[in-house]
């Protein structure tokens, strides 16, 4: 692939041959923490929860760990029988015994980034009560009501998508990479601007992400062509952990007046418990408004140049230097992308060159490949966001943990790796050579 100053001399003599993307598509994987038998519980165990155990998990756990698991979570948290079943981790221990651990682990908490620490307070609730044996409820006690659902986006949704049909997950298959096609026009210049996940069924829905292709994809629900997101530009994405997306006033994503806007949804599905006759229909609902100032784009900052040995952590930095036909671009929000043998990851913008001033473009210190989210950038830029500026140095970290006995590589699979730093911003580059996985591809790393 050309380097990011190759591509930047071609653009500037009108050259006109495109330039194949290299964007990797998000996957995701089962979780794989601590976690109980299944759906049963320990059918010995009588009474409830103490209510202040009850409101800690009911305000931090249940959003994944509900009667009904949600996103591909191995066991609800929701009675007392589910606290005293054996961990599957540890057949010896319930629980409840490792719930103090999980939730003071550094590497990998709970709850998941980039959800919250528990608060001093609570976690000593759990703890506490852990540490008593957890017994049941007294008589007294009182009960919790659910919190409620989160507020997708401060827009008002007016443009909803979905599938032609639904998807049936099989049972005999843990995960799947579904895509469905959605043709949208308008008959005047319109921007998308804001992103709303509609999650219709829980259970099995892991992560979704949207893109922009330059072909029409089939409307019914498909098993995902390998390497087919390659080609597609990515519009956003939700994953557990996350809520709704929105642009500031300035940007959003243009729809034709004239032919169609050709999306795909591309759905990750996980089945653990291997339920039957578990179906969805999940989509977004958009919100559109008149045309904004700019256009809206995403970039991948990070790196493909990924080789991580059998057994072993590993640890990969990698730099891109911002020119001068790139200064002014507002870095507006990030997704930290990487898959399962991911430990921690951040990217940052070094103003003036590697030793300049810092500003965060997104870290997770915890990473859990089964929580990931859009984080907003805050900086200096006027309209919002961090702005480039000529000589600016933006690098990305990622580390793993390579727990198995063969070399990892790059790719799309979840059973590759990849670090990047998915980063929407504007104004979009407007250029047949321009690829938003380019300052990845061409990052120098060490």
């Amino acid at each position: 692939m050309r380097s990011l100053h190759d591509v930047l001399a071609l653009i500037s003599l009108a050259g006109g041959v495109a330039l194949a993307s290299a964007c990797g598509a998000v996957n995701a994987d089962a979780p794989g923490p601590d976690a109980g038998t299944g759906l049963s519980g320990d059918p010995g165990v009588s009474g409830v929860l103490p209510c202040a155990v009850d409101k800690v998990l009911a305000a931090n756990c249940r959003s994944c760990h509900d009667s009904s698991p949600k996103y591909g979570a191995p066991m609800p948290l929701v009675t007392l029988a589910d606290l005293h079943a054996a961990a599957r981790s540890n057949s010896s221990r319930k629980v409840y015994e490792l719930v103090p651990e999980r939730i003071a682990d550094d590497t990998k908490p709970m709850p998941e980034p980039p959800n919250a620490r528990l608060s001093a307070a609570d976690r000593a609730t759990l703890s506490e009560w852990s540490a008593a044996g957890a017994p049941a409820a007294g008589p007294t006690d009182c009960a919790v009501a659910p919190p409620p659902p989160p507020v997708m986006t401060n827009c008002k949704p007016d443009l909803p998508i979905g599938p032609a049909s639904d998807w049936e997950m099989p049972t005999d298959s843990g995960d799947e990479y579904v895509c469905y096609g959605v043709e949208l026009s308008r008959a005047t210049p319109t921007h998308v601007v804001g992103f709303s996940p509609r999650i219709d069924n829980s259970t099995i829905v892991h992560h979704v992400v949207l893109f922009e292709a330059d072909a029409a994809v089939s409307p019914t629900p498909t098993k995902c062509s390998s390497g087919g997101s390659l080609q597609w530009r990515m519009v956003t994405g939700w994953a557990p952990g996350g809520k709704g997306f929105e642009l500031p006033p300035q940007a959003g994503f243009p729809l034709k007046t004239t032919g169609s806007t050709h999306y795909v949804v591309q759905m990750h599905y996980s089945n653990p418990q291997a339920l039957a006759g578990q179906k969805d229909h999940s989509g977004f609902d958009l919100c559109t408004s008149a045309p904004r100032q700019y256009e809206a784009d995403v970039m991948a900052f990070g790196t493909q140049k990924i080789t991580i040995p059998a057994g072993a952590a590993y640890d990969r930095t990698c730099s891109v230097t911002i020119p001068k036909q790139f200064a002014g671009l507002h870095l507006i929000a990030s997704m930290p992308h990487m898959h399962k043998l991911g430990t921690e990851m951040s990217t940052q913008l070094f103003a003036g060159g590697a030793t300049g001033a810092a500003t965060d473009l997104g870290t997770i210190t915890g990473w859990n490949f089964n929580t990931q989210a859009w984080l907003g950038i805050k900086g200096d830029g006027a309209g919002g966001g961090a702005l480039t500026k000529e000589g600016d140095v933006i690098t990305t970290r990622c580390a793993w943990k390579n727990t198995t006995g063969a070399d990892v590589k790059y790719g799309e699979k979840t059973a590759d790796e990849m670090c990047y730093s998915f980063t929407t911003y504007y104004p979009r580059v407007d250029s047949s050579l321009w690829s938003w996985a380019l300052p990845a591809a061409s990052s120098t790393c060490k």
